[in-house]
């Protein structure tokens, strides 16, 4: 049985079904979590916007920023710091790949 980077890591699928620019929401203990891929490299944010709760995977991604849907508040999805300056924030996962396989933490970042 191949392991998994670290025991706090969870597989949540192939790399090849989000392809560069795209997202997707997953499933990592409980918690639903906004997938990125920007250009090849893959970031993992808290997939709930905390102004109205707007699901973040389904924003647009400019860069390394993804507006909420709903009201376009931004978000920085390498570490989910807001970027108008206004102090909202979403958790940010660590992101791994290896031999195809995508496994995000199942505990956030530390503000």
């Amino acid at each position: 049985m191949e392991s998994q980077p670290s025991d706090h890591f969870v597989p949540i699928g192939k790399a090849e079904d989000v392809p560069p620019g795209q997202s997707k929401a997953v499933k990592v203990k409980g918690k639903t979590i906004a997938l990125f891929n920007v250009s090849g490299t893959f970031f993992a944010i808290n997939n709930v916007c905390p102004h109205k709760g707007g699901p973040l995977h389904k924003g647009k991604l400019k860069g390394y920023v993804v507006g909420c849907p709903w009201h376009d508040l931004q978000f920085d999805v390498r570490n989910g710091f807001g970027t108008d300056g206004g102090g909202q924030c979403v958790a940010s996962y660590d992101v791994r790949v290896r031999d195809g396989e995508v496994f995000v933490s199942s505990t956030c970042r530390e503000f």
